[in-house]
Order: structure tokens, then sequence, then C-alpha cells
């Protein structure tokens, strides 16, 4: 679909060249003044039409990228959904075998055995033990998959839950698309830093409205920040990048709330978003 958009475009413009080059043949090779105004009204039509059908290809040229470019997001999304979601189911499962054995070496008074396998238990779930629970089954998966990538990459991510989410009228893909490509932008700004990595999320109710704040080490210039919301534009100049933010402001105006960039004297960069509390918020203006 996107080849052929590019080759319709391509098309579209060679032919507008063409007809372009066939009006100026006829200016140069007709002896008529009447016969030229004859034709000057034909050839404004053609070019004009070839102009509209440029700008609506160019147009959904660059909704299919948007489209792309959500779509692999939600399906980065629910394959760490998925296996947080495995991981949880599994655990459960085993839950009754361990509690059958434990109540069996109990029952013999095989202690130094059940101190052995408290302890392999422990070990073996201390992962499910520091699950990060945000009110919310899916964007629970998506934090604390996000949170073993980061910690991978060697970066520090604290997340402060001070107030559940529980946003009932959101798809569950809305609201981990809105925190995964907060959080990635982050990523991708922490990553090049010389010193400290960090990245710190935080969640509260302030005023009847969600806040949701992320923070990390940097500066973006003001020039960036003013067209941030523009698809295509990213705080990082690298290829593929800057639909992300994009994409937040598409569902933050979806559900009339706010979306801002600030950098602090603390060398920080600070990506704020509100939310108004409520099911009576929907704005389908905002879809498009």
């Amino acid at each position: 679909m996107k080849g052929l958009q590019k080759y319709i475009v391509l098309f579209t413009i060679l032919f507008q060249a063409t007809i372009i080059l066939m009006f100026n043949t006829s200016i140069l090779g007709t002896t008529s003044l009447e016969d030229l105004k004859q034709n000057i009204p034909f050839f404004n039509v053609i070019i004009v039409m070839i102009t509209v059908f440029i700008v609506i290809s160019f147009k959904k040229l660059g909704d299919y990228e948007t489209k792309q470019a959500e779509l692999k997001l939600v399906k980065t999304n629910m394959k760490a959904i998925e296996e947080l979601i495995t991981l949880l189911r599994t655990e459960r499962h085993d839950y009754i075998s361990h509690i059958q054995a434990i109540q069996a070496m109990l029952y013999l008074e095989e202690y130094k055995e059940l101190d052995e396998y408290i302890k392999g238990i422990a070990a073996e779930y201390r992962v499910t033990s520091q699950i990060i629970r945000v009110g919310h089954p899916a964007l629970t998966a998506l934090l604390n998959s996000k949170r073993e990538i980061v910690q991978e990459k060697g970066i520090y991510f604290h997340i402060d839950c001070r107030h559940k989410i529980d946003i009932i009228e959101w798809t569950s893909w809305e609201l981990c698309s809105l925190f995964s490509n907060l959080i990635e932008n982050a990523i991708e700004a922490v990553t090049s830093i010389i010193g400290e990595k960090w990245i710190r999320l935080t969640m509260d109710d302030q005023d009847d409205s969600y806040m949701i704040e992320i923070e990390n080490p940097g500066q973006i210039e003001q020039e960036v920040i003013d067209t941030l919301h523009e698809p295509g534009v990213s705080t990082k100049d690298s290829v593929g990048r800057g639909y992300g933010l994009h994409i937040c402001k598409k569902i933050v105006d979806k559900y009339s709330g706010t979306i801002e960039f600030k950098n602090t004297k603390k060398n920080t960069v600070v990506f704020t978003v509100r939310l108004p509390r409520g099911e009576n918020n929907y704005d389908t203006k905002a879809i498009s």
C-alpha cells in the first residue's frame, strides 16, 4: 500500500509536468491568439485537478505512516502484556503445588528441607513480588515490562504511582500507547547522554484530573518543543522516530486533555499530561 501510494504520487507529478510541457509547446506553436485563449481554461482545470490529487495522496501517505506506527506500537504492547499474563498464570498454577509441598514438610517436621524449599521459592518469584500495580491490568503489564527493558539498558527507572489509573472509558491500547510513547521518548533522550541515566514516571490525581509526569535528564531546544506534536518530529534526529509524540497528542486531544513539555533549571526535561476525570470528556472532533 505504501509503495503504491508513492508510485501514484510520482506518476501524478510526471503527468502534471507533461501537461505543462504540452501547454508550453502549444504556446510556442500556436499562430492564433484565440486558439490559445480557448486552450488555457482546459489546461488550468487539468493542472488544478492534478494538484488536488497530489495533496490528497500526500495526506493519505502521511496517514498511512501514522497508522503503521500505531500498529507497531500496539503489537509491542500486546507482546509485553501477553508475556506478563503468561508469567502470572504460570506462577498462580504453581502456588497450589507449593502450598501442598509446604504442608507435607510441616506435617513430617522436615524443617531444614522446608527452609531450603521456601528460599528457593522466594528466589524464583522475586520478579513477581516486585511488580508495580497501577490499577489497570494492561498498563501494569506494560510498565513492568518497560521497567525491565530500561534497566537492561543501564537506565534507572523509578515509577511513583500516587493514584491508581482507572480510566474506564479509554481503550487499553490507547492508554498503553500514551505511556509507551512517553517512555520511549525518554529512553531515546537519555541513551546518548553522558552521566547518570534515569527516568522518573509519576502518576497522581490533581484537581479532578489525572496527572502523568515523566522526567529525564537533558534539555530540548525551544524550536523543537514548539513542533514536537507534529508527525515526524522527534527530540532526537533519528530516522523512523517522531511519530510517538504525535500519537500521544492525538490521544490526549481525543479525551480533552493537555500535554506540555518544559526544560527545568535542574537540567531536566518534564513531559506533563493532564486528563480530566469522568466519562463525558470524549471529543470526537479530535479523531482525524
